[in-house]
């Protein structure tokens, strides 16, 4: 991992442990297949560096045999590309897919540094110390009394349309 990935990471939790406010993940899949292609796979919080670490994993949950090795990156951890993409870019065993593909793009993703794709349809949704400072946000978690209110008014709003 980069400093600058792992710098990145430690801001946004401390950002969000000091502001009490969790990303959110927004958007909808554009189904290009993107995020199908160079991924990285984890094996006891470790990236897999060598196919006999494949191996083991793909013996303890055979989810992961859809993953094939197609390269070794610049600091040797294993690229992958999943088997289960058809040329449509969807998937072929949507159903039975690991829980890595079903759970894209996690949360702890943005916490560890990452990043998506620009084109990606999902975005991160962070709110910010500037937020907060220029108060776009609040400060905390936001009461339910509050969340509450919001939606009464919306509610009256969309009647005297």
């Amino acid at each position: 991992m980069s400093m600058v990935k792992l710098l990145t990471g430690l801001f946004r939790r401390f950002r969000s442990f000091v502001l009490k406010r969790d990303v959110e993940v927004v958007g909808q899949c554009r189904m290009c297949g993107k995020c199908c292609r160079g991924i990285l796979l984890k094996d006891a919080g470790r990236f897999l560096k060598t196919e006999k670490q494949f191996r083991a994993l793909c013996q303890s949950d055979p989810l992961h045999e859809c993953f094939r090795i197609v390269r070794q990156d610049e600091f040797g951890v294993l690229v992958f590309n999943c088997s289960k993409l058809g040329n449509d870019n969807i998937c072929t065993d949507y159903e039975s897919r690991p829980a890595l593909c079903s759970n894209y793009p996690a949360k702890s993703l943005y916490y560890h540094g990452g990043w998506l794709r620009d084109d990606c349809g999902y975005s991160f949704k962070a709110v910010t110390f500037r937020d907060v400072f220029m108060r776009r946000k609040s400060w905390g978690e936001s009461r339910f009394t509050d969340v509450l209110q919001g939606q009464i008014e919306q509610d009256k709003d969309k009647r005297k349309l």
